[in-house]
């Protein structure tokens, strides 16, 4: 997830700024605030519209049997898992959030706090090579 236009407002430790002209992903206490205030958060950074943010807030997990048993070979069911998201990556001079779907915390924590001493120096560098 990410997002292009102004600088947000309160994002915390200037040393951590975002290249000019686009939003921060660091969101310092983001895990203290409601899952209303987190969705509020993200989907404004994100620019997800209303049918995208509906579908995060579906309880069901946003997918139905029909559906997966079109998706995959041989469903017998869906399972929800928690999706949150690291904050504080840029990659190659862009800020985003990195959606994570996993039932262990330290790894959104983790990888959080790795991008945040990355940040400092840049952030992460990534390209492809020819297909």
């Amino acid at each position: 997830m990410s997002r292009q236009g102004g600088r947000r407002q309160g994002s915390g430790d200037s040393s951590a700024a975002a290249p000019a002209g686009r939003g921060s992903s660091a969101m310092p206490g983001l895990y203290d605030r409601s899952r209303d205030e987190r969705m509020r958060m993200v989907g404004r950074f994100a620019g997800l519209s209303g049918p995208e943010m509906d579908a995060l807030a579906d309880p069901a997990g946003g997918i139905a049997f029909e559906q997966a048993d079109r998706m995959v070979e041989n469903a017998v069911g869906t399972m929800a898992v928690p999706l949150g998201v690291a904050t504080n990556f840029v990659i190659n001079g862009r800020d985003v959030l990195v959606p994570m779907a996993i039932e262990e915390p330290s790894v959104i924590a983790a990888a959080s706090k790795g991008a945040k001493a990355a940040r400092v120096l840049g952030g992460f560098r990534a390209e492809a090579g020819p297909q």
